[in-house]
């Protein structure tokens, strides 16, 4: 199925969304003492384009307070899919390769802010769905598991920008191609291996870069986002929860209850796969990112039901 659906954010912003969305429920055991059923959807982003925001006006910026300042935008522009993040990049030869500071500049061997502003893309994903399975063991046993994915989607993470520049986070304690700590003086065998094309003479060079050099120069130096734009792609066991249905009958509690149930669930017990690794990307914001996002929470529980 095809939706056609206008949007209105907020109230200025106008976005023709199509997409499919597919849902399937499938029963592939059946036995006398085993079934098992699975509840599957699955939805795609066909085209989100903005369609028009306000008289006179082709594009909206939203920043977030916390967002490395002016260094990165949401940004919706008619004619493009909507909400997209624009940020300073390193800028880049024409065969990709980094521009770093001159030999005796300042900025010797740090890397050179592209004047022009890079779009990383959309932070909505491509694709998202679920698949709930269910299985009934000897008619009493319940065990249900859950699993949500999502494909896609960008997003800038504040917390490794700043965190990286105060040393708090493992890649700031890494070991270098020479054996040694990054955290250790050049002169030492440390420092962070940056290969590049020279400002000036646009030749190939390498440096060792002091570590708290390199990495003070995205949210103090120059202010690019590049390294620290993440990918929302991720699976996830959204629960889990084995139940077993009472005897209420055999119990001599028919005259009181139809029915009871007491299951053991646990809530987000696992993140399987995150693409952006430290993060989870379900408890991430689709509009401004992530800014200082807690660690992930796990319930565990004990549920009775009774029906009367």
């Amino acid at each position: 199925m095809v939706a056609d659906i206008l949007l209105y954010l907020p109230m200025l912003v106008r976005s023709r969304k199509k997409g499919i969305d597919l849902q399937a429920f499938v029963i592939p055991v059946r036995m006398k003492n085993l079934e098992w059923t699975i509840n599957a959807s699955y939805g795609k982003l066909i085209d989100n384009k903005v369609v028009s925001i306000a008289p006179g006006i082709t594009r909206t910026t939203a920043i977030s307070s916390g967002q490395g300042g002016a260094n990165i935008f949401s940004v919706n522009e008619v004619g493009l899919q909507w909400g997209q993040l624009i940020g300073k990049a390193i800028l880049r030869d024409a065969s990709g390769n980094p521009v770093v500071g001159a030999a005796g500049a300042a900025n010797e061997g740090l890397f050179v802010v592209d004047p022009v502003l890079k779009n990383y893309g959309s932070a909505l994903p491509d694709f998202t769905g679920g698949i709930q399975n269910s299985i009934t063991l000897f008619k009493n046993f319940i065990i249900n598991v859950n699993i949500d994915f999502q494909k896609g989607g960008k997003f800038f993470s504040l917390s490794k920008y700043y965190g990286n520049a105060s040393g708090l986070y493992q890649e700031t304690a890494l070991i270098n191609d020479k054996g040694n700590s990054i955290r250790d003086d050049v002169a030492d065998g440390g420092g962070v291996h940056v290969f590049g094309v020279d400002e000036v003479s646009k030749a190939p060079v390498d440096y060792y870069i002091n570590a708290r050099t390199y990495f003070e120069q995205f949210p103090y130096g120059g202010g690019i986002v590049e390294p620290y734009i993440k990918d929302l792609t991720f699976v996830r066991l959204r629960e889990f929860s084995i139940g077993y249905k009472l005897p209420v009958d055999r119990m001599g509690l028919g005259k009181f209850l139809q029915n009871g149930t007491v299951s053991f669930t646990a809530r987000n017990p696992w993140l399987i796969y995150s693409k952006a690794k430290g993060f989870d990307p379900s408890e991430i914001s689709p509009t401004y990112g992530e800014e200082g996002q807690l660690p992930g929470t796990r319930s565990l529980g004990v549920n009775l039901r009774l029906g009367f």
